[in-house]
């Protein structure tokens, strides 16, 4: 069966649709940065402007977002509630996603778990609320894995479909172009065959690449050379890997420790030139990338600060500063106790593993080892974990069935 009890699953989904709600009736943050260039590039695309900056076509930012927001401007308008309203009803489907693969992994009590830990998981909730790409990038995301874990020697139409949905979730962010790599590696662990793992990954593989061709296909008229989806990546990586790089954010207003201050209507001439820089950079700095890449972990763990800044310090009307200070307190504990109990769950899993059990957690174990070497090597900041945190909140049911279950047998020895 798809699911073993649709009412845990359907507990879950309402679960995480009613807190988000909740959350939305009081905090309504104004887009800027980057939230900003989606929202109004989802209008322009809506209203027949195509993907545009200063007049000109553009690759700067994917358009995977921006296109899936003109998708909803034109059928409900373009305001903040459509946007937001969408994030709810995905982030609320990943809350799904979380209970359906622990249940497939263990069980339904251990789903409902990890489904209600993702319901609740107040920085999520909270990023709802922003126009941002990470919401629906989580959800194709854990839905990808979801479908490899689903799949079994024979099932080709889940590969298929799986090939389907990376590739719109590389034209969102491109940044799991390379996350086939994974399901290799999986097949290889769970003994699928040399040729028979070395065929699925090169459908994967292909059925991701037609997907994204469109937006190929679309640079390539705009540019006149082959972008596959945005020309962001060697700016991002640049400013990870460079002499003056601290690890996180990094974008100076001087032009001597910065020469890509006009990249957004240069982006396409100037990523070469920034991934070069990049690249030259690690290669003859090895050992001072490898320390920097511990720097990016730092910030990629550190607090829920940009949560924080992009949802109630923003909102119009302004919230409270009680009601902020609370919000933040909740954010930080849910993170840390989420992420706690996760590490606890993914030891009981390597256990299992080691003791001959479900050797299917491993295609989990890869996703989350995927996601953290990217943000070695890139730079990194709070907001970059939110799509690496349903895979981590998968385990918490985990930790949490276990435990109990060890306190419970080491209660009934002590009487």
């Amino acid at each position: 069966m798809f699911v073993k009890r649709p009412i845990f699953l359907a507990l879950v989904v309402w679960l995480a649709l009613l807190a988000r709600l909740l959350f939305l009736s009081k905090v309504h943050p104004v887009p800027v940065s980057d939230f900003h260039w989606y929202y109004t590039q989802g209008m322009a695309i809506a209203n027949g402007q195509g993907y545009r900056y200063n007049g000109q076509p553009t690759a700067y930012f994917p358009i995977g977002y921006p296109l899936f927001l003109a998708g909803i401007f034109k059928l409900f308008g373009a305001s903040w509630w459509p946007a937001v309203l969408a994030n709810v009803i995905l982030n609320s489907a990943t809350a799904g996603l979380v209970y359906l693969v622990a249940e497939y992994l263990w069980s339904p009590a251990v789903g409902l778990i990890s489904g209600v830990a993702m319901a609740l998981y107040v920085p999520h909730i909270e990023w709802t609320s922003v126009i941002c790409s990470e919401i629906i990038f989580s959800f194709l995301f854990l839905l990808t894995g979801y479908l490899w874990l689903r799949s079994d020697k024979q099932s080709w139409r889940l590969i298929v479909v799986s090939g389907i949905v990376l590739g719109i979730t590389s034209i969102v962010r491109p940044v799991t172009l390379l996350f086939p790599a994974a399901y290799l590696i999986y097949a290889l662990y769970r003994r699928f065959g040399f040729w028979a793992s070395v065929r699925r990954f090169v459908v994967i593989v292909v059925i991701m690449l037609v997907t994204i061709s469109p937006v190929t296909i679309r640079n390539y008229e705009a540019f006149h050379q082959v972008v596959l989806v945005s020309a962001n990546g060697g700016v991002n990586l640049w400013q990870g890997n460079n002499p003056n790089a601290n690890g996180t954010y990094f974008w100076p207003e001087n032009p001597q420790l910065n020469p890509f201050l006009d990249y957004k209507t240069k982006a396409v001439a100037e990523n070469p030139i920034a991934k070069h820089l990049a690249e030259s950079y690690i290669l003859h700095h090895p050992l001072h990338t490898i320390r920097m890449g511990f720097v990016k972990w730092h910030y990629f763990f550190k607090g829920v600060a940009n949560v924080q800044f992009y949802t109630t310090r923003l909102s119009v009307p302004p919230v409270s500063a009680g009601f902020a200070a609370m919000i933040a307190k909740l954010s930080f504990w849910s993170y840390v106790l989420s992420y706690l109990l996760g590490a606890l769950g993914l030891l009981f899993s390597v256990r299992d593993v080691i003791r001959g059990r479900n050797a299917r957690i491993g295609i989990l174990w890869l996703a989350i080892l995927y996601y953290l070497a990217l943000f070695f090597i890139f730079p990194a900041w709070s907001r970059m974990r939110a799509p690496m945190s349903p895979w981590v909140l998968v385990f918490v049911g985990l930790g949490v069935w276990q435990g109990l279950r060890a306190v419970s047998g080491r209660m009934r020895k002590g009487t």
